[in-house]
């Protein structure tokens, strides 16, 4: 075998390693779009020029605007969810869920407060990630929850309540965050006042 055909990569190898570049550039590109403008300013045209590519490229990518939207949402859930796994301990306290979940939103802030609040305009895989991100962390709360409550260190409370709490609590400040925390991070303002929401439910 030459050292060519060693040290230089298949073409076809190539040729995918460039689409896959080329594929997240769009989607990083999309993430800045509707950080500014949000969902509804997202077009395929403003994400093209963001992403310095011609706008055919964003549909030899994605089949259509909603494909790149849906995608678009799932990076956003990922990375929250990334986030939210890296913080927590292995057997984690509900006050250990909810300062890693709040410190998942803080670095997402923008982008998840703009979810939010055009979720309802979002095609219907993008409306499903955001429920199944939001059952996610309701599941671990719920989680921690029972262990604690197993352990006495917490008052019994319907789990749904405490679940629907938290989700609404976070949802309401992040939806309402230029009347909350002007011009700043809700989640770092308003953090300990979220958290003693939730904590006076469970504690005595």
């Amino acid at each position: 075998m030459s050292n060519n055909s060693v040290s230089n990569p298949h073409p076809n190898t190539r040729r995918s390693s460039q689409r896959q570049a080329t594929r997240q550039l769009l989607v990083d590109a999309a993430l800045r779009v509707v950080a500014e403008h949000g969902f509804a300013g997202a077009t395929t045209a403003a994400i093209a020029k963001a992403s310095g590519k011609a706008h055919g490229t964003v549909f030899v990518h994605f089949r259509s605007r909603e494909a790149l939207v849906d995608e678009v949402v799932r990076e956003i859930g990922d990375a929250i969810s990334r986030r939210l796994a890296q913080t927590q301990s292995a057997v984690p306290t509900v006050e250990e869920v909810l300062d890693a979940h709040l410190a998942a939103l803080a670095e997402h802030e923008v982008l998840y407060a703009r979810l939010l609040g055009e979720a309802a305009t979002l095609p219907a895989p993008a409306r499903a990630r955001v429920f199944a991100l939001q059952s996610g962390i309701a599941f671990r709360l719920r989680q921690a929850y029972e262990r604690e409550l197993a352990q006495g260190r917490v008052r019994a409370i319907d789990r749904t309540l405490l679940a629907n709490t938290w989700i609404a609590l976070t949802n309401h400040y992040l939806m309402h965050r230029d009347l909350f925390s002007p011009g700043a991070s809700v989640v770092a303002a308003r953090r300990d006042e979220l958290k003693a929401c939730l904590l006076q439910l469970i504690r005595s």
